[in-house]
């Protein structure tokens, strides 16, 4: 959504961010809301499923990311759970109207309030690994604020990592899917918490023997390392290629 919109203004929705006026607005049927949005399409479900709330629905994030023409999400507070939101996905492309979902969500506050005061370190500047083998790499998530963090059902330990060369430049695209990791624990201050990373990094895989860069993010709050790790990947004999 831009600088324009400030953080306070937002609440996070699951993944997504949605400014917290949207929440307040006057919702309409689900039936309302697919006619009057909808209504040449073909591929929503016509009449709210069990487990669709009946009433309140309003349209509370619009995009257009480089994987669709427009992805709309749709919202509603959640009949059976108050204080909950029921949300559903849906994008354009080629086929039309996709639908994804429903999920519920407890509005939180965004990334950049929750993470304030954590920062995310490397547990040792250079680690090693043999071409094929996995990787023992991990990282540190630290507190430095003065009280006790406290997490959020969306704050899970997942860290992803992205491997460079050593001139910087990306190695894979940095796709992934992972599983729902285990949520955080609380963070007393100054309290530290080792979560391993790289665990689901496909360009590991094919690396040749030599000398690369890492860096990191905890995915749950966009928390990035501070530096890049250094890692040699050495073949079966213990050899690695000079960097070029």
């Amino acid at each position: 959504m831009g600088n324009k919109i400030s953080e306070l203004q937002l609440s996070q929705l699951g993944p997504w961010e949605v400014e917290r006026s949207t929440l307040h607005e006057v919702g309409m049927s689900w039936d309302e809301i697919v006619s009057r949005w909808f209504s040449e399409e073909n591929v929503l479900p016509p009449r709210a499923s069990d487990d669709f709330p009946l009433i309140g629905w309003r349209r509370v994030q619009t995009s257009y990311p480089s994987w669709a023409l427009e992805v709309l999400v749709l919202g509603a507070p959640d009949q059976a759970s108050p204080g909950r939101w029921v949300l559903v996905q849906l994008h354009h492309d080629k086929n039309g109207w996709q639908f994804a979902g429903p999920a519920s969500y407890l509005p939180i506050p965004v990334q950049e309030l929750r993470r304030q005061w954590l920062r995310l370190e490397w547990s040792q500047p250079n680690f090693m690994m043999t071409n094929g083998s996995p990787p023992e790499i991990a990282v540190v998530l630290i507190n430095d604020a003065a009280s006790t963090w406290n997490p959020s059902e969306e704050d899970h330990s997942h860290v992803q990592g992205i491997v460079l060369d050593y001139k910087g430049n990306r190695i894979g695209s940095g796709w992934y899917a992972h599983g729902k990791a285990a949520q955080l624990p609380p963070l007393a201050p100054g309290q530290q918490r080792v979560l391993p990373a790289l665990l689901n990094t496909p360009e590991l895989d094919g690396l040749v023997p030599g000398r690369y860069q890492i860096r990191a993010s905890l995915t749950a709050l966009g928390l990035p390392t501070t530096i890049l790790a250094s890692l040699t990947v050495a073949d079966q004999q213990g050899q690695q290629l000079a960097p070029e």
